[in-house]
């Protein structure tokens, strides 16, 4: 039964960046002929034996980084034996808590000095019926909550020409993709992208969206798009102009509601999803009153709601902290009156 179990497992946590490089890995493995398979993280405990695990980590919050270790810890746990890649945010902050793992090989991406298995070199072959396609890398920002412009800084995007022919590949058993990177702002045309995407005649969405990027040309050029999925995930982060400065965020609370407005206009049956950052440090009551005001406004369909949590390293985890309760609390208050709240 044993020799029958994959060489090498893979185990993805984060976002749709990190899916599309662990799907990356597997595909590269599969063209060296090494037998390996995507798995959750639940599953680690039942596996057989295995050659290599390879752990693709998130750092976006301190939960993510925690589960990311935990990941590893369970492996050593139930195969002592295996050999242990990690890659990915979390074990690139070489945080004591990371480097306390004493995981030896370490595959990082986005310019980093150590490729121990290529996230490039083949056609990517997706394992799922709507394909995440990494079209950008690297994001500098510098929100100051966020602790991603640390780690992978350097701006990168692929040619219009490389996007296709990995999409025209997956077109006999993929239903839909969906575009994804670090921060899509820095696509420099991605209305051109966009055009060319359409006419590969397959359903396809963007994922999370940053508001400056979403111009009059570009809503225009979607809206000419035949088979473009009209679901905007656009980040907020804050219902609160003086809030959304602290953050270091580009746009006012105004700005976002009109871009919310122009796209009702373009596309009707739309729907609208964004992140919520709760508990900043420097959210008030009042500022979070605020929030929950404009959220009422704006009306969207589902709001991804994220309690503030510290990355050493950014400015604001240097401000002193809200207290827990009255985060939980504000949380709470969030999700009711909010619709489709996850």
């Amino acid at each position: 039964m044993q020799s029958q179990a994959p060489m090498v497992y893979i185990i993805t946590y984060g976002c749709k960046v990190n899916y599309y490089e662990s799907e990356a890995v597997a595909s590269n493995l599969n063209a060296m002929g090494i037998v390996n398979q995507m798995v959750a993280d639940g599953a680690i405990s039942h596996l057989p034996s295995a050659a290599v695990f390879v752990i693709n980590s998130c750092a976006v919050t301190s939960m993510a980084e925690k589960k990311s270790r935990y990941g590893v810890s369970k492996i050593k746990r139930y195969h002592p034996q295996a050999h242990i890649v990690t890659m990915g945010c979390a074990f690139g902050r070489k945080t004591a808590e990371m480097v306390a793992l004493e995981v030896a090989d370490l595959l990082q991406i986005n310019d980093k000095k150590t490729s121990v298995i290529s996230t490039t070199g083949v056609v990517v072959r997706h394992q799922r019926e709507k394909a995440f396609i990494k079209i950008q890398d690297g994001c500098q920002n510098f929100c100051t909550y966020c602790i991603i412009p640390h780690i992978r800084n350097k701006i990168e995007y692929r040619p219009i020409d490389d996007v296709i022919t990995e999409i025209k590949a997956q077109s006999s058993y993929v239903t839909s993709v969906v575009l994804c990177g670090i921060n899509l702002c820095y696509y420099p045309d991605f209305a051109a992208l966009c055009r060319a995407v359409d006419a590969c005649g397959i359903q396809w969405e963007i994922s999370s969206l940053e508001p400056p990027m979403m111009t009059a040309n570009l809503i225009d050029t979607l809206r000419q798009c035949h088979n473009f999925v009209p679901h905007f995930h656009i980040c907020l982060q804050s219902g609160c102009d003086e809030v959304l400065r602290a953050m270091n965020r580009h746009y006012t609370t105004q700005e976002y509601a009109d871009i919310i407005q122009a796209l009702r206009a373009a596309f009707p049956d739309a729907t609208f999803g964004t992140d919520l950052i709760v508990g900043f440090p420097t959210e008030t009551d009042a500022a979070f009153q605020t929030t929950l005001s404009y959220l009422q406004k704006l009306r969207l369909d589902k709001i991804h709601i994220f309690p503030y949590s510290p990355r050493i390293g950014t400015p604001a985890a240097e401000l002193p902290l809200i207290q827990n309760s009255i985060v939980t609390a504000r949380v709470e208050q969030v999700k009711k009156i909010a619709f489709g709240v996850e």
